[in-house]
């Protein structure tokens, strides 16, 4: 039987974790939530930060990440080292349908017509998937990555599809872009390459450039278009599937 999370107790519980140092939230969710707790990572420095952190005190923790189809190689690479150095298996999700069936089902980049429904495709739908078996979501949000993100607490309430609300932990919350990389310095932890290359936050190939100086860490997300989140950190978004879907994914 899996927890539902109303919004008092997930207040409860932020007020009670406000403050505390990453691990011990670590610590925290497998104790209370495991094994129906899992860590997203994308690679970033954040993410890299939690792996590091969740095999100290945490090893259990099972963490999974969401490869769209059009992952840079460099995050791929990044993947297998970090899969390597803890001896881990980290779980890829998979969109219902692969790049080429999305282009025949609605035609090529669609990442360039109409980017919230790629990535709602692409991200939201697998993640839900996910989501639906599990009462914890750890993730590695910080309030200073942008202002989408400025009110972060670290637990929240997630309403997935079915309805249930779970908790969403976010345990860096309050942590700095300068106190991640401290961290990756200081225990020689392996980050994306692309961030030697003026990228601060890498999502999907085509949909990432490299940040100005001085811009927000998500700057170069989606540059130009107005868009500033792919949907798995907002309130549940409608995934438009296209009617021939299952008829791909079947064949």
């Amino acid at each position: 039987m899996h927890m539902d999370f109303d919004p008092q107790k997930t207040d409860r519980l932020a007020d009670t974790l406000a403050g505390v140092r990453p691990e011990e939230v670590l610590e925290w969710s497998w104790r209370e939530l495991g094994p129906a707790v899992a860590m997203s990572t994308a690679f970033g420095p954040s993410g890299v930060v939690l792996v590091d952190m969740a095999q100290k005190v945490a090893p259990e923790l099972p963490v999974f990440t969401i490869d769209t189809g059009y992952l840079f190689p460099e995050t791929l690479a990044l993947k297998e080292r970090i899969e390597a150095r803890y001896d881990v298996q980290i779980e890829s999700l998979h969109p219902r349908l692969s790049v080429p069936e999305q282009d025949r089902a609605c035609g090529p980049d669609l990442y360039s017509r109409d980017p919230d429904r790629c990535c709602a495709m692409r991200k939201v739908e697998p993640l839900q998937r996910k989501l639906a078996g599990l009462d914890g979501w750890v993730a590695g949000l910080r309030r200073d990555q942008s202002h989408t993100r400025a009110g972060v607490r670290v637990v929240e309430g997630y309403r997935i599809s079915s309805g249930r609300t779970i908790a969403k932990i976010n345990p860096l919350a309050a942590w700095t872009r300068k106190q991640v990389w401290d961290y990756i310095a200081d225990n020689d932890l392996p980050y994306n390459s692309l961030m030697d290359h003026g990228y601060s936050s890498i999502g999907c190939r085509p949909c990432t450039r490299p940040a100005a100086p001085g811009a927000n860490e998500r700057a170069g997300r989606w540059a130009g278009t107005g868009k500033t989140e792919c949907g798995m950190h907002q309130p549940l978004m409608a995934v438009e599937i296209p009617e021939a879907e299952g008829q791909l994914a079947a064949g």
